[in-house]
């Protein structure tokens, strides 16, 4: 049985449209949020993107995750978020919707929480929607919703985007995940895979707005019947320059966009259940590794992967040794319940290739 979900607030960001000019902001306004002392209640909130973009994890490859070539030509803006998760194409055809809350010790990663209300707001409208794997909702077995996660401190966020009217033949040319990642989730594309709720509503929601459709969900998320009943907070103008403030100082440049681009001799990855994918790019001479840097889709953006990716440089190219150095580099708490043999086994084993 799922603990009932406790918000005090929204959150009103409608009077930012002008501000909200990419990704970035969006993501410093989750900072914004979690970070601030002026907010430290449950809170929700929506946002929608103003123009396409793909936004990817904070451990994600740009590299192998998205095709920079057709992103350019487009216009798509890129831009990395400082949450887990998997690499998302977002236009005006989503509806993002955000949880900020404290960790009690059993909520924080509770992605099936957070996503009931809008779960439970899609029955109403007819779409039979399902939380699958751990953090996707999907209809008919394809995903609608991907969520993500973000920690600081005792107060973390958990949202997701709601694919309304996407774009999705931009998104399956944006975006191109590894063919193994594909291969564990049983499908050939990305287009296979995603899809749009709008041809799921009952005939007499067809026609629902993107407006009617946030408000039924606010509802949901409020337990209440009139909007009238949802305790409002509308953004102020210091408000806005705080959160133009936290976008300015984090995104200094390309490089924490574009990351480190992958120049080894091996690039594996590997997806565990209920954690995610997990990749390593790595070299090897005279059968000791020289070099290994660690991406992924996991939803853990807390975790110390340097730590990791130190412990097992320098070390023999061979199973046992890889898994002693990935055992005594706590990869639980910096990545997820994985086992340290499975990782040392993907890195010698070339069935794990993603190149």
């Amino acid at each position: 049985m799922i603990k009932e979900l406790i918000i005090i607030r929204y959150i009103d960001i409608s009077n930012g449209e002008k501000r909200l000019n990419g990704p970035k902001i969006v993501d410093s306004l989750d900072n914004f949020f979690i970070t601030s002392s002026k907010f430290t209640e449950q809170i929700f909130f929506f946002s929608r993107p103003p123009q396409p973009a793909v936004v990817i994890g904070l451990n994600q490859d740009v590299f192998s995750e998205v095709n920079l070539n057709f992103i350019h030509e487009h216009n798509i803006q890129l831009s990395r978020r400082f949450s887990g998760g998997g690499a998302v194409f977002v236009d005006p055809g989503d509806l993002n919707y955000t949880f900020i809350d404290n960790d009690d010790g059993t909520n924080c990663g509770d992605f099936k929480r957070y996503a009931q209300p809008v779960i439970s707001t899609l029955k109403k409208l007819g779409i039979d929607a399902k939380m699958t794997g751990r953090n996707d909702l999907t209809v008919d077995g394809k995903k609608v919703s991907g969520m993500s996660a973000l920690k600081i401190g005792n107060r973390f966020l958990c949202g997701g985007t709601l694919m309304v009217d996407v774009d999705l033949a931009a998104a399956a040319k944006a975006l191109t995940p590894p063919k193994a990642k594909l291969q564990s989730k049983g499908i050939k594309s990305v287009h296979s895979r995603v899809t749009n709720i709008r041809q799921f509503f009952d005939p007499k929601y067809k026609n629902i707005t993107m407006e009617e459709l946030q408000n039924r969900i606010l509802l949901q998320v409020f337990h209440a019947s009139d909007l009238r009943d949802i305790p409002i907070y509308t953004m102020t103008d210091d408000d806005w320059k705080a959160v133009l403030a936290i976008a300015d100082k984090a995104y200094t440049g390309d490089d924490f966009v574009m990351g480190e681009k992958p120049n080894d001799d091996y690039f594996r990855g590997r997806h565990f259940d209920g954690v995610g994918t997990v990749e390593i790019s790595f070299s090897v001479q005279n059968d000791v590794v020289t070099h290994a840097k660690i991406y992924g889709d996991f939803n853990n953006p807390n975790g110390d992967l340097k730590a990791i990716e130190a412990n097992i440089t320098n070390v023999p190219f061979a199973k046992a040794s890889l898994t002693e150095a990935f055992r005594t580099s706590h990869v639980k708490e910096n990545i997820g319940n994985v086992d340290p043999e499975a990782l040392a086994e993907m890195m010698v084993k070339d069935n794990y290739d993603l190149k």
